[in-house]
């Protein structure tokens, strides 16, 4: 019999003795030849024998698909996205029912077309995005290196110190004079005068007035900073406990620290823009980054922490 079939004047069919056909916006049902009625009472067929009618409303188009036809499963990192677009499955337009209902139909496949090419759009961005984080976070934990630049904390890494290759920046982070920070730093932190002492303890956030008067007054060198330990700073009147455990931790890092004796502002718009250089060498800037702007206070001081890194016209 004909279970389901097409009729061309009116569209789907089911049942030989159209038990349930679809004409324009209306579906008829008669069942009982092909079909069975479920338990809803509400299909139930008038007792004169005559079809049922009812109005479509909406309509929803299901496609059966076997296992055999599924798409094979696509690595986002290894397709770039046109390809992924062009592999994208094109359906032909539907045209065996009446216009409205085709209408419906062509714009629900042509929405969930573009909904892939959307979807498709938002893995690319992902993927680049991953890309330029472990481009950024690759890398030995040993390479970071934490600097004193004259009181102020800084940190990067080894490779972005050596970025202009034969300065005078890269030469003293290079393997042949670096081993592991903090073998000789604390040195230089040694050489420390009481009122660098005091520049430190301004430095760090939260220290109040009073306890970086302290440092001053007991006269703490740069040898005695490094060797003052929880009593110590009770002894010279540091009394509050946060603060005590905020100055052990900074000694800490002190301890650890390379010391750059130059000029915080300045050598931070040198090391800005040593980050951008290495971005660019690794494909994640689009152009080159330009010079640092520097402001005209701070040009002369400039130029001379520039010349001193990076000397002879190769500078920069």
């Amino acid at each position: 019999g004909k279970a389901v079939y097409y009729s061309l004047p009116h569209g789907p069919i089911f049942g030989e003795g159209l038990d349930l056909f679809v004409n324009g916006s209306e579906v008829y049902l008669k069942s009982g030849v092909s079909y069975e009625l479920g338990p809803s009472g509400q299909l139930t067929p008038n007792n004169d024998g005559l079809c049922n009618t009812f109005i479509i409303k909406e309509i929803e188009v299901l496609q059966v698909i076997g296992s055999s036809c599924r798409r094979p499963a696509v690595d986002t990192n290894d397709v770039d996205i046109n390809a992924r677009e062009e592999g994208i499955a094109q359906t032909s337009p539907v045209n065996r029912f009446t216009q409205a209902i085709n209408d419906a139909i062509n714009a629900k496949q042509e929405s969930l077309v573009r909904a892939e090419k959307e979807i498709l759009l938002l893995e690319g961005s992902f993927n680049d995005e991953c890309n330029f984080i472990n481009a950024i976070a690759s890398g030995d934990a040993k390479e970071m290196i934490a600097l004193n630049v004259s009181g102020t904390i800084m940190t990067t890494t080894r490779s972005t110190l050596q970025a202009i290759e034969d300065s005078v920046l890269a030469q003293q982070f290079d393997d042949s004079k670096w081993t592991d920070q903090g073998g000789c730093s604390s040195r230089s932190v040694k050489e420390w005068s009481p009122g660098d002492v005091r520049a430190w303890a301004e430095s760090i956030g939260g220290i109040p007035e009073n306890v970086v008067n302290s440092f001053e007054e007991n006269e703490i060198s740069g040898r005695e900073l490094l060797a003052l330990g929880i009593g110590g700073l009770k002894s010279i009147g540091v009394k509050r406990a946060g603060t005590v455990y905020l100055l052990v931790d900074e000694i800490k890092k002190l301890k650890k620290l390379t010391l750059i004796e130059h000029s915080p502002y300045c050598f931070g718009k040198i090391l800005d823009y040593l980050r951008l250089k290495q971005l660019y060498s690794k494909g994640l800037l689009s152009e080159e980054p330009a010079l640092p702007t520097v402001c005209d206070s701070q040009k002369n001081r400039f130029e001379k922490v520039v010349k001193y890194y990076f000397p002879g016209d190769s500078a920069y």
